[in-house]
């Protein structure tokens, strides 16, 4: 099986680290000297030793914060100090994901300054300047709505709305009671269930398919008891149930049971992420991990199959899947076939950070609500402040090598190249990798 901590440190690496850039907003500028003293002091009091050191010296160019994500990637139970959350980045959405992906990756943030993250987090969103909260005065209106249970914004799945109030939806109620009969009364499994609504042709309020994420949310909801939530508000009893409250607290109690670890899970990176597309169905095929005797099984496997219950593919485990792609470029004696795809541009790369930012935003909002907890919060948001990490990360030096240079180097060096160095290179040669339970096609990029 693949080493699930790609790019290990090099033996002797520090398992803390301090991740310093200068600040010069909000107050007075913070330079680097000041801020290795604070961290140097807050790692001898926490009793963690000498840290090992990331320094960005450009607040627009954060290469090393970047390094320091993937060192703590890389170690189990790493710890991250940082003087204060401003130096994480100029706007609160910001300092949010750089904190977030920090934790996601299994690291404790540590401030220098004393804040726990999330105290720190939450004074940044109540202390931000007025233009990063003018949605918030539109937003006080909606609350006093919401007081009287007036409906804001779509209903939940299996409702409707009637003179600003939530009533069963005759249709959809009814696949309410069905997915909570399964899972309460039949022990079914959330992708089973999505399974089994798609085999009988139901849709979900968008008309698309059933997936285990839209299963879970309708479990979750505790709008069919009749609770209404939204903004901070919740109002008991204010619309008609569709589950009585015990069957609901009994669901939320298996739920809970059923995950594997109440903290934030350290994940796997996966070599293929984006690259590798189902020959079946067309879908992606996705990272997962399953429990095995001798610990972890790191697999590839199609979405479709994974949440939506409706694909032959099954799944692969991720050494082999990688193994197979290294040597379809390896034997390729002629030049691979071209995708018919159009690489991306970087427009394309400013609007998937401005939609990252944007999503990363309403999961803030979501949490300072008290919809979210905190760990739920990071495990949430953590995925998406990733995406954001790897997109502002610049390439290395040789960044702009072409798909025959980038194979080639693939073809030689495989074996010796870090984690991160592999992936650039595959991304640069590889537009797609399309997957059958007997076959893999590899296509390069233009």
């Amino acid at each position: 099986m693949t080493d699930p901590r790609p790019d290990a440190p090099p033996e002797g690496a520090r398992a803390v680290i301090a991740y310093l850039c200068p600040l010069a907003v909000g107050g007075p500028p913070l330079d680097l000297a000041i801020q290795r003293r604070a961290a140097s002091a807050c790692a001898g009091g926490e009793g963690l030793g000498e840290p090992e050191w990331f320094e960005d010296h450009d607040p627009a160019q954060r290469t090393a914060f970047g390094a320091a994500v993937d060192h703590l990637d890389a170690i189990v139970d790493g710890v991250a100090i940082v003087p204060t959350l401003a130096v994480l980045g100029a706007t609160a959405v910001e300092q949010a994901w750089r904190l977030l992906g920090l934790m996601y990756v299994g690291g404790r943030v540590v401030f220098a300054d004393g804040r726990l993250p999330e105290a720190a987090l939450r004074a940044a969103r109540s202390d931000r300047p007025d233009e990063e909260r003018r949605r918030e005065r539109a937003r006080e209106g909606m609350r006093r709505r919401a007081l009287r249970a007036e409906v804001l914004g779509r209903p939940p799945f299996g409702y409707a709305v009637e003179g600003r109030t939530l009533v069963p939806h005759p249709k959809e109620a009814r696949v309410v009671e069905r997915i909570f009969a399964l899972y309460l009364d039949e022990d079914e499994g959330i992708r089973r269930i999505a399974g089994q609504l798609n085999r009988d042709g139901i849709k979900t309020r968008r008309g698309g398919p059933w997936s285990a994420g839209s299963v879970r949310t309708v479990l979750r909801n505790p709008a069919y008891i009749g609770l209404y939530r939204r903004l901070g508000v919740a109002v008991p009893k204010a619309h008609a149930a569709l589950v009585p409250a015990p069957r609901f607290h009994e669901v939320q109690r298996r739920l809970d049971d059923r995950r594997t670890s109440a903290r934030v899970q350290q994940r796997h990176r996966y070599l293929l992420a984006g690259l590798v597309r189902c020959g079946y169905c067309g879908n992606r095929i996705i990272g997962a991990r399953r429990a095995a005797p001798g610990g972890e099984t790191v697999l590839y496997r199609c979405e479709s199959a994974t949440n939506l219950g409706r694909c032959r593919y099954g799944s692969r485990r991720a050494d082999e899947l990688e193994a197979l792609v290294r040597g379809e470029l390896v034997r390729a004696t002629e030049p691979l076939p071209v995708a018919v795809h159009a690489a991306g541009t970087e427009d394309d790369a400013d609007g998937r950070r401005e939609r990252a930012e944007r999503q990363i935003a309403r999961m803030l909002e979501r949490w300072e609500s008290g919809e979210w907890g905190w760990t739920e919060l990071v495990r949430r948001a953590g995925p998406v402040a990733e995406t954001l990490v790897e997109a502002e990360r610049p390439a290395p030096e040789g960044a702009d090598i072409d798909a025959a240079g980038a194979r080639e180097r693939l073809v030689q060096e495989w074996d010796a190249l870090p984690f991160a160095e592999r992936r650039r290179l595959l991304q640069a040669a590889v537009a797609e990798v399309v997957v059958t339970d007997d076959a893999v096609r590899v296509t390069r990029r233009r």
